[in-house]
């Protein structure tokens, strides 16, 4: 039995791994609903959709901190509010529990996630490495590369690179080779590929579809938000999608990404159908109040702050029988 201080601080780890496990349960919940209706999403902006995500794989973890740090120091809630959300022998820890089991579980998830995050970064940094030795340097930042297949696209973390290829170049007219290189300096700009890999990481806590559903939806988003950004440049959103459409029949689809490469911003392989239904409807969606994460985030700290004591109870009854 560990005592004091160190188990005050072994049961505020064991309780945030509750909170999180609740709070990625809800918004695993509100995903499934909202990925069964496709139209509801489109009815918000890019601006709007992208914050939204982030929130959907930040929040939990804001709010497992909050419920946690609450529930450690329950004299901030209140007297009767305390009464209906506490935890029992704080400076208490038996690491041969339930509560041990759920801290190692916690930390030997984090690891593996952070561990796969770092491999895919070295495994895409090294792809990018070798490109840049085969490929002819047109600027600082972009290079051409010698190949008859058309393809554009951001690779690199810290500082991106763009990529085209010969067959791209020699394939499209200078207008449509010029509104390629703003799309991909749009995700140069934005550092497209480094919150693809952040993103990915902090949506790996979600179950296998909801954790899919995320990462196609911010990939969709980094694509249209540069599509928008070509378009506030002066190009007509129907010579964008006129473009897109042409670098994709050119391209003739493209091979399954592996991991790594999937952290790239390919110009022309993600969700084409979208990107040019959103580029020629005359509605953009709505945008949202800064508001509506403020309230997102004290629903899911209620949430995770009184359903921990009954999870805890639900646990410790499971147990005892």
């Amino acid at each position: 039995m560990i005592l004091g201080q160190a188990a005050l601080w072994l049961n505020l780890l064991t309780i945030a791994a509750l909170c999180l496990f609740v709070g990625v349960l809800a918004v695993s919940a509100v995903c499934l609903v909202v990925s069964r209706f496709p139209s509801f999403s489109m009815r918000l902006s890019t601006g709007a959709r992208r914050p939204l995500l982030w929130s959907a794989v930040v929040l939990p973890w804001l709010a497992a901190g909050s419920a946690a740090t609450l529930l450690v120091f329950p004299d901030a809630l209140g007297e009767r509010t305390a009464s209906l959300a506490h935890w029992h022998h704080i400076y208490a820890f038996n690491i041969y529990s339930w509560h041990g089991l759920s801290a190692l579980g916690f930390l030997a998830l984090t690891g593996v996630m952070l561990a796969r995050s770092c491999v895919r970064a070295y495994r895409h940094l090294a792809q990018l490495q070798l490109l840049l030795q085969v490929c002819e340097h047109e600027t600082d930042d972009t290079s051409i590369i010698h190949s008859p297949r058309a393809q554009a696209f951001t690779s690199g973390l810290l500082r991106p690179q763009v990529f085209f290829t010969s067959g791209l170049r020699d394939g499209v007219s200078d207008d449509e080779f010029a509104v390629v290189r703003m799309h991909e300096e749009a995700h140069v700009r934005r550092l497209d590929p480094l919150q693809k890999l952040l993103f990915a990481l902090l949506a790996g806590f979600f179950p296998g579809s909801q954790r899919n559903y995320l990462n196609r939806q911010m990939m969709l988003c980094m694509e249209q938000c540069a599509d928008e950004q070509v378009c506030r440049s002066g190009w007509s959103e129907t010579f964008v999608a006129q473009t897109l459409v042409k670098v994709t029949r050119l391209s003739n689809g493209m091979p399954a990404a592996k991991a790594s490469s999937a952290l790239c911003c390919h110009f022309a392989a993600d969700q084409l159908n979208a990107r040019i239904h959103y580029l020629l409807a005359d509605d953009k969606g709505r945008s949202f109040s800064p508001l509506l994460v403020g309230i997102l985030f004290i629903f899911l700290s209620g949430c995770c702050l009184f359903s921990v004591d009954a999870l805890h109870h639900a646990i410790e009854t499971l147990f005892s029988h």
